[in-house]
């Protein structure tokens, strides 16, 4: 896959959106559309998820070895 690709593009971005969303650096307003966005995709539910549960297992990694 190419940089350009779309899905890498997509992903790319749905990850960094996840990270703000972690570290609570969404505006109110990002968070808000973005909450209501994952409503309704089961793709990007299925993306943040995923995130969530790696950023939170290599925490515990990082923490407790």
């Amino acid at each position: 896959m190419r940089v350009s690709d779309k899905q890498v593009c997509e992903e790319l971005l749905c990850d960094l959106i996840c990270y703000e969303m972690r570290c609570n650096r969404l505006s109110p307003e990002m968070k808000y559309l973005l909450e209501m966005h994952v409503e309704q995709c089961p793709n990007c539910r299925k993306r943040i998820m995923a995130f969530f549960q790696m950023v939170d297992h290599s925490t515990l990694v990082r923490n407790f070895g």
